[in-house]
C-alpha cells in the first residue's frame, strides 16, 4: 500500500536530518555574520549534529549490523524433542511486551505444525511481575493458542542469556531432551544458538522475526529508531565477545 503524501511529510518534518539540518542553520548562519565571533562549542554542536545524522542513517545501521547477520544460522523449521523458547521481558502488570509475545506466537505455531510435542519458555521474570508469570506471561499466550498445559514446561530462573541455557538444560538433560528448536528474535539467535550448542545439544534456529532489510522508502533513510537497533545490536556484539572470553561459547 502506496504512503499518504501527510505520511511522508510527517516522516520527514520530525526525521533526525531535518533537526540536525535546522540546528546547524540556527547556529551556524548567525556566526557566518560575524566572523569574528568564535566559540568552540560552536564546533562541538556541530560534531554532534554530524554524528547524529550518521547514526541515525540507514546505510549505517545495515553495515553495522552486517557482521551479526552474516554469522547467524540460517532459521529452519526442523523436527526436534522440544522448542526452547526466550522470554523478551515483560510490563509492570505483568503482561508481556511485544517481543515476548511474537516469540509465544512464533513457538505455539511450530508446535501447532507439529515440529516438536513440547514447549519450554525460559526466561526469569523480575520484580514486581514476577506473581504474574504464569498468570500473563508467555506461558498464558500459548494457552491462548490452544498449547496444552502438560506440554509446556517453564524455567523461570534465568536473568540473562547465559543463564538461559544453563538452567534450561537442567530441566532438559533430566527429561533427557537433546534436539532443540530454539526460538528467539534474529537478533539475539546467535549468542542464544552458541550457549546452547555449547553445552552438548542440537540446535535447530529459528528466528521469530527476519533481519530488516534495507529501507526502500527514501524518506526514511534517516530514522530515530535507528539508535535504538544500533544499541541493540552493539549490545549483541559485547555479549558474544564477553561469553568468548569466559568460554561460554
Amino acid at each position: 500500500m502506496q504512503p499518504s503524501i501527510a505520511l511522508i511529510i510527517e516522516n520527514l518534518i520530525f526525521s533526525p536530518l531535518v533537526f540536525a539540518v535546522f540546528v546547524l542553520l540556527a547556529v551556524v548562519w548567525p556566526v557566518r555574520r560575524n566572523r569574528r565571533e568564535k566559540n568552540p562549542r560552536i564546533k562541538w554542536l556541530v560534531s554532534i549534529c554530524l554524528v547524529l545524522i550518521v547514526l541515525t542513517n540507514t546505510w549505517f545501521f545495515q553495515l553495522f549490523s552486517w557482521p551479526l547477520k552474516f554469522l547467524t544460522p540460517a532459521s529452519e523449521k526442523h523436527k526436534a524433542d522440544v522448542i526452547v523458547v526466550a522470554t523478551a521481558g515483560v510490563h509492570e502488570s505483568g503482561a508481556p511486551s511485544s517481543g515476548s509475545t511474537i516469540r509465544a506466537y512464533t513457538a505455539a505455531q511450530l508446535y501447532l505444525e507439529g515440529w516438536a510435542p513440547l514447549i519450554l519458555v525460559t526466561g526469569g521474570i523480575t520484580k514486581p511481575s514476577a506473581e504474574h508469570f504464569d498468570a500473563k506471561g508467555m506461558h498464558i499466550i500459548l494457552r491462548g493458542m490452544g498449547i496444552p498445559d502438560k506440554d509446556i514446561l517453564v524455567e523461570n530462573q534465568s536473568v540473562d542469556t547465559y543463564m538461559n541455557s544453563t538452567k534450561s538444560a537442567e530441566i532438559l538433560n533430566s527429561q533427557q531432551l537433546k534436539k532443540i528448536l530454539l526460538v528467539t528474535h534474529d537478533y539475539h539467535m546467535l549468542r542464544l544458538y552458541l550457549t546452547f550448542q555449547h553445552l552438548g545439544f542440537e540446535i535447530y534456529p529459528y528466528a521469530a522475526s527476519s533481519f530488516s532489510k534495507k529501507e526502500d522508502t527514501w524518506w526514511r533513510y534517516f530514522d530515530w529508531r535507528n539508535f535504538s537497533k544500533l544499541q541493540t545490536y552493539a549490545h549483541e556484539y559485547i555479549g558474544l565477545l564477553t561469553y568468548k572470553i569466559r568460554g561460554w561459547i
